[in-house]
Formats: structure tokens, C-alpha cells, sequence
């Protein structure tokens, strides 16, 4: 059994192995087409459509993840995370047992994130993203 000095470094090393180990684990954002929008974590697949830039900014897309989904609500908050991390704000948040809905706001850009669990295979769940821009008169209409 060790005593003093050396079990004292040797705990030392274990907390720090430990805190490794959980660095290593830490999730690295991704992000969609090198933009400031958060891609889910966990894709097995993504269709995208109607891309576009302005100034080099994302200002428009439509796009689908194939990711697990067991609780949409639970989805939506840890996207709620990332998205804040870069910027974005809530606008707006909806639930159902198998939905949920966030809108998000970064200046003039909005980004509505859909989520749903598939109730037959939770791991074919969808995460939908629709980015626009939204103009002075559809702001003074949402209201």
C-alpha cells in the first residue's frame, strides 16, 4: 500500500486521467456549410436544399438531419445551447409528446428548428432547419 508523497501524486494523476478523459469526451460543435448555425450532434445523414449567401453569411436553407430523437424537448434544449453559444436568440418554443419547435433570431436572419421522433424507430428522428431572412415588414407582422 502506498503512503505520503507517492499516493499523493498518484491521485493526483488519477483526477487529472479523469479530467482528461472527460475533455476527450467533451462534444466539438459542428456547424452547417461553415456557418455560424449549430449542426445536431449525432447525423447519420442530412439532404439540403435552397442555400444562400449574402456578404458570405448564411441566409437561406432548408436542410434535414437524420439523428436520434427519444425526446424532442430534450433535443431542442441541448440545441438551445449551441445555437446561444454562437449568437442566436429564442424567439419563440412549441412542444408536443413527439414535436418540438424552436425559432431563433440572430439580427435579421431566422432559423425555425423542427424536431420529431419517429415513433416507430427513434433513431430515424428528424431535425428540420429552415433559415430565412426576415424583412422589417414580416417583423412588424409576426409582431
Amino acid at each position: 500500500m502506498l503512503s505520503g508523497r507517492p499516493r499523493v501524486l498518484l491521485q493526483r494523476l488519477s483526477v487529472i486521467g479523469v479530467l482528461v478523459a472527460f475533455a476527450g469526451c467533451a462534444s466539438k460543435l459542428h456547424y452547417v456549410l461553415n456557418s455560424d448555425i449549430p449542426a445536431p450532434s449525432e447525423v447519420s445523414g442530412q439532404a439540403t436544399t435552397g442555400i444562400e449567401r449574402r456578404e458570405g453569411v448564411l441566409v437561406g436553407l432548408e436542410t434535414v438531419f437524420s439523428e436520434k430523437v427519444d425526446d424532442p424537448a430534450k433535443t431542442s434544449d441541448r440545441l438551445i445551447r449551441e445555437f446561444t453559444k454562437t449568437g442566436w436568440t429564442v424567439e419563440r418554443r412549441g412542444a408536443t409528446p413527439s414535436t418540438s419547435t424552436v425559432v431563433f433570431r440572430k439580427g435579421d436572419r431566422r432559423c425555425r428548428v423542427h424536431v420529431v421522433r419517429n415513433e416507430v424507430d427513434p433513431a430515424m428522428g428528424r431535425i428540420g432547419y429552415a433559415l430565412d431572412v426576415v424583412s422589417a415588414t414580416t417583423v412588424s407582422a409576426d409582431g
